[in-house]
């Protein structure tokens, strides 16, 4: 035979392989498509535990390299006289092992199925498919490999709309994502191009990335990392110069250790600028640890379903479960630290940074001055003010009063800069050291401390309020 009829014959002999083994996917669709369901149900049960959302099988009709199906996801409203919100999504599904769009895109890695997944039209939904000219606002494209993992694109769909409040557009989400059948991990990375409102004002987003990238641990807590990068926020009102905030950051990175679960959050503003002049930057970093896992999955279900209106009548037996979730989350002696908060203009940076470790009081029901000792193991407490960055915050005034004297706007800077640094030593409770203002506050063992100096908690209250008289 020869080198034609042997391709000839591996097509056909390929072709075959390919029938059968759609046909077989086939047969097999519609049980995998209810055992998912039912565990996707199970996950929106245990991540919304109070709230009435379901997804269902409408219908399946199964064909030989094809197939098509139809669900429901249901959200009860929390009102008894509003109607249900009903989401209906269409799914082609392709039989594998060679789905003819993967082919057609030379994906050749032979996968179960591919699925091509729209949110339908509904009466509901009239306003959000009037916003993106008709098309599906929501479609996801996703194949599963024999491995059970997962491999897709979701895209949201430009929209534009007006209303008499606020016109909008949206230039649409495009992202990609693997995870598995089970939700046991998620990588995610998307882009969103732009988003404009306007109203009284007109807001414009440019430029997000996204990146997700989450295993699921034993307890149901999600560990792992996320980024969020904003290019450009801008907001303007009329007749007013723009106020520009560029290169905003926000990252995370969830592990667990030994003594439970620790997070890290990150904030960057990368500049604020109020039309041609940068008024300066920020920094904000918190660290969570010693966190309970199962108590943090309960803490963070009960917020979720509460955000969508999901709170159960029985409205002690929720007090009682949030109590003891708490009582679990208090028992690890938890950490909150404020790593560092810092603002930098021109000509000088301030700082900011706080831990207090937490620990379980006898009672949550005790009186505040009663509690807080309890439940307050200890606390540190660090800030540096900077005397330049205070003068250039007086120097913006300039911005906002186009009138002011430049003499004398400097003037007003220098003695903003001495009286706060005056009635800081003066009320001991800052120190003076070169451009900067210093105050340390520390507590344990009942013990309060300002700037290395025994003082009652009685004392420090009316060191403030007099500051405040001051003022």
């Amino acid at each position: 035979m020869n080198r034609a009829g042997i391709a000839a014959t591996a097509l056909v002999v390929l072709a075959a392989a390919g029938s059968a083994g759609a046909w077989f996917t086939g047969t097999r669709m519609e049980a995998a498509i209810q055992d998912n369901i039912v565990r996707a149900n199970q996950q929106l049960k245990d991540q919304l535990p109070d709230t009435d959302l379901a997804l269902e099988l409408v219908s399946f009709q199964r064909g030989i390299f094809s197939s098509d199906a139809r669900y429901r996801l249901v959200l009860v409203a929390d009102d008894a006289d509003e109607p249900p919100l009903e989401l209906l999504i269409s799914d082609h599904i392709e039989h594998g092992p060679w789905p003819l769009s993967r082919l057609t895109s030379l994906k050749l890695l032979p996968v179960m199925a591919t699925s091509h997944a729209q949110l339908e039209s509904s009466e509901q939904l009239a306003g959000l498919f009037a916003a993106s000219a008709g098309r599906s606002p929501l479609t996801v494209t996703s194949s599963i490999g024999y491995a059970n993992g997962v491999d897709g694109e979701l895209q949201l769909a430009p929209m534009s709309w007006s209303t008499d409040e606020v016109t909008g557009s949206f230039s649409g989400l495009s992202a990609v994502f693997r995870t598995d059948t089970a939700g046991e991990s998620i990588k995610v990375h998307g882009r969103v191009d732009s988003l404009e409102l306007q109203g009284g004002a007109r807001v414009g987003l440019a430029g997000v990335d996204f990146e997700l990238d989450r295993q699921r641990d034993a307890s149901g807590l999600y560990l792992g990392t996320g980024q969020v990068e904003l290019d450009q926020l801008s907001v303007v009102i009329e007749g007013e110069p723009a106020v520009v905030l560029n290169g905003l950051v926000q990252s995370d990175v969830s592990t667990l250790k030994e003594d439970g679960a620790n997070l890290e959050l990150d904030y960057r503003i990368g500049s604020v600028n109020y039309g041609t002049t940068k008024l300066g930057s920020m920094h904000m970093g918190w660290t969570l640890s010693r966190i309970d896992p199962q108590a943090m999955v309960d803490l963070a279900g009960m917020y979720n379903s509460a955000a969508l209106g999901g709170v159960p009548d029985d409205t002690k037996a929720l007090e009682e479960q949030f109590q003891a979730s708490l009582e679990r989350l208090l028992d690890g002696f938890p950490r909150l630290s404020l790593d560092d908060f810092s603002i930098r203009t021109t000509n000088g940076e301030s700082r900011l940074s706080l831990a207090v470790e937490l620990g379980r009081p006898s009672s949550l029901q005790l009186p505040p001055e009663a509690l807080l000792p309890e439940l307050i193991g200890s606390l540190e407490a660090r800030l540096v003010l900077s005397k330049p960055m205070l003068m250039d915050m007086v120097r913006h005034k300039a911005l906002f009063q186009p009138g002011t004297d430049a003499a004398t706007l400097e003037q007003e800077a220098q003695m903003m800069a001495e009286m706060v640094s005056g009635m800081a030593e003066m009320l001991q409770i800052g120190r003076v050291e070169g451009d900067n203002i210093l105050t340390q506050l520390s507590y344990a063992g009942g013990s309060l401390k300002l700037n290395g100096q025994a003082i009652e908690p009685s004392a420090l209250a009316g060191l403030l309020s007099g500051m405040k008289g001051l003022q």
